[in-house]
């Protein structure tokens, strides 16, 4: 399911318009980011927790050119879902 999809599906389950929709969409991927950056965990009660990890920088060497190389740090976001998503998942 691509993004438009997922937003024109999302708006007709709860009866907003697409623009609105995307909106909420968008305002939770912003809080989402946000809190990560800052390397704090989200959890949403029945859905799950979103948590920033953060990949400390590194000197390696580059496979492309053989050249050693400082990585600078890097963070990324893991999402585990929660009892009640795996529940709806399975038994749905």
């Amino acid at each position: 399911m691509d993004h438009n999809t997922f937003i024109s599906t999302l708006a007709k389950r709860i009866g907003q318009s697409s623009d609105e929709t995307a909106a909420l969409v968008n305002a939770l991927a912003d809080n989402i980011k946000n809190a990560a950056s800052e390397l704090n965990a989200v959890a949403i009660p029945g859905f799950g927790r979103f948590e920033a990890i953060k990949k400390e920088e590194y000197v390696a060497v580059d496979r492309t050119d053989g050249q050693t190389k400082l990585f600078p740090p890097e963070i990324t976001i893991t999402f585990t879902p929660g009892s009640m998503l795996k529940k709806r998942l399975i038994h749905e």
